[in-house]
């Protein structure tokens, strides 16, 4: 480190030779990162068998405060490992796809009431139920669709659920696809 003896301005040892501010030549100054550079700028050999003080905790570990391997600390602290967040997701996708196709089948149950009995309120919620149905089973395609995509990025993600999740949000739309196709039959005109 260099210095200026009037202004007391410090400067690095690759800087100027004479001080900027009022043009005084720099005075070499032992370093606190060079301890052994005495003040001529001449290096000094340190003693036999002397090393640099280890840094502070060096080779110390304090009980208690690093999590042991594997564990991971709260995550608003530290990392939080993947959980299988998509979990959920494949959950949904199973149970969505369970509520489409009971919903087309109690509506297959009550549109077959509906006919025995000649009641067209049986047959009005029987097409409510088909409704519900069509949209559960579309939920459920879109929902297994993105669990199965989820479950090839993370593995921790059951990609059975969402596969099953998909195939049962299938039947309402097959259904109602051969159901449309029987109807449009019937009344042509």
């Amino acid at each position: 480190m260099k210095s200026c003896p009037s202004c007391q301005q410090v400067y690095p040892d690759d800087g100027p030779d004479f001080c900027t501010n009022d043009g005084t030549r720099l005075v070499r100054s032992p370093s606190e990162y060079n301890p052994g550079q005495s003040p001529g700028g001449q290096w000094q050999q340190p003693p036999t068998g002397w090393q640099p003080p280890p840094p502070t905790g060096y080779g110390y570990q304090p009980q208690g405060q690093y999590p042991p391997p594997g564990q991971y600390p709260p995550p608003p602290y530290g990392y939080a490992p993947p959980t299988g967040g998509g979990a959920g997701i494949s959950k949904a996708a199973l149970i969505t796809g369970i509520a489409a196709t009971s919903t087309i089948v109690l509506a297959i149950l009550l549109g077959i009431l509906a006919y025995s009995n000649r009641s067209r309120d049986i047959l009005a919620i029987s097409g409510i139920f088909s409704l519900l149905a069509l949209l559960a089973g579309l939920t459920a395609i879109v929902l297994g669709i993105i669990s199965i995509s989820m479950a090839n990025k993370n593995p921790a993600i059951n990609k059975t659920k969402g596969i099953v999740g998909l195939c049962l949000g299938i039947i309402p739309i097959i259904i109602w696809i051969i159901s449309l196709l029987s109807y449009s039959g019937r009344y042509r005109y």
